[in-house]
């Protein structure tokens, strides 16, 4: 095998298990993983699940509920093609909360990465 084959077996190895992107402000570094874009937030959780809701609600998706304590909890919602949306929410410690969030079966990473920027807007 080339050098050229090994490298591109190898990108393509790596680029399907997570990409860690860097972006400013809120959420400092936001990553890929096996669908579900992930982010923690200098945010305590319950400012986090108030700036999902609004996100949501300003994207006009509908049937937004969910179950959220101050521990962890999922707020869900569905977009007008019928795709599900699941916020994942789980306190690191009192002013930091990671947050994960899935677009359909499978995840969708820029309608994912449109979210968080709706979410990170509100905070």
């Amino acid at each position: 095998m080339n050098k050229a084959a090994a490298l591109l077996i190898v990108v393509v190895m790596a680029s399907g298990c997570s990409t860690v992107l860097v972006e400013g402000g809120g959420a400092a570094t936001y990553q890929w993983v096996s669908g579900w874009l992930e982010a923690n937030f200098h945010e305590p959780l319950p400012e986090l699940e108030r700036a999902t809701r609004v996100a949501l609600k300003e994207l006009k998706l509908v049937g937004i509920e969910g179950s959220v304590d101050k521990l962890q909890g999922e707020v869900t919602a569905r977009m007008a093609s019928g795709k599900k949306v699941r916020v994942k929410l789980k306190a690191l410690d009192f002013e930091e909360t990671k947050l994960r969030i899935r677009v359909g079966t499978v995840g969708d990473k820029t309608l994912s990465e449109q979210i968080l920027r709706h979410i990170k807007r509100e905070l």
